[in-house]
């Protein structure tokens, strides 16, 4: 992992935040802005002056994946925002030490581990390197052209990142998290169009009680607030998510 992190709880449109906010034009003169925190950023050097491939790490209480099917309806947003937001920033250099961010991946890190098992204590201790490397696998999307600074390796399971390479150099066809890199960057087009649809419906009126459902999800089923909702899903269909 030739990366290292470079900021921690980097605010953005804070008052105890370097960064400004993020806007987004809606057109008719409104804006959409958007204020946060991101948990940890990391850059490696990518052989350009005055550039850095960056990495966006977003930690978690909890095992988390990237939903592609949940990202196209907008519903999982954070971590392209993230990226798509840093990579637009007028001033890094201040901040980064270059003055342009070049995207490389995005990550989910639980904090508590995946559960593993092990038939005896020896074993675990003996391959404490990759215990601890499976345990806490990065989960997300990254840019295949970044992936020999990610991690050189030819992935599985207990690789840092959920990755498999053939032995011809090239991904196996089921690879998810790693994207070629016109798709890698779509998928961070891809959230910032959804952030303006979404700021549109705002000033348009659209307030409709839509939960989704995919397959035998549904997004009622946690809620704490179903006793006062105006969702009847007796009456009323659910928003159905599906791929494309």
């Amino acid at each position: 992992y030739e990366f290292d992190p470079v900021a921690v709880e980097l605010g953005f449109g804070l008052e105890s935040g370097p960064l400004p906010a993020w806007e987004i034009d809606l057109g008719g003169g409104r804006r959409l802005i958007f204020r946060g925190i991101i948990d940890r950023v990391d850059l490696c050097a990518s052989g350009t002056a005055d550039e850095a491939l960056a990495v966006v790490i977003d930690y978690k209480s909890s095992q988390r994946k990237l939903d592609k099917v949940k990202m196209a309806h907008g519903l999982q947003l954070q971590l392209a925002a993230y990226l798509s937001f840093l990579r637009q920033v007028a001033d890094a250099r201040e901040i980064f030490g270059v003055s342009r961010l070049v995207p490389a991946g995005v990550f989910y890190v639980n904090l508590r581990g995946q559960s593993e098992r092990a038939e005896t204590r020896t074993q675990v201790f003996q391959g404490r390197e990759e215990f601890l490397r499976k345990r806490f696998q990065h989960s997300g999307r990254f840019d295949w052209e970044a992936l020999p600074r990610l991690d050189d390796s030819k992935g599985g399971d207990n690789a840092q990142f959920k990755f498999k390479v053939r032995l011809d150099g090239k991904p196996y066809a089921n690879n998810t998290d790693g994207m070629p890199t016109a798709d890698f960057v779509r998928l961070l087009g891809g959230a910032e169009a959804e952030l303006l649809r979404m700021g549109r419906e705002i000033y348009e009126g659209v307030i409709e009680v839509s939960p989704y459902q995919k397959g035998s999800e549904r997004a009622c089923t946690q809620c704490e607030y179903q006793s006062i909702c105006r969702f009847d899903p007796w009456e009323q269909p659910y928003r159905v998510l599906k791929n494309g």
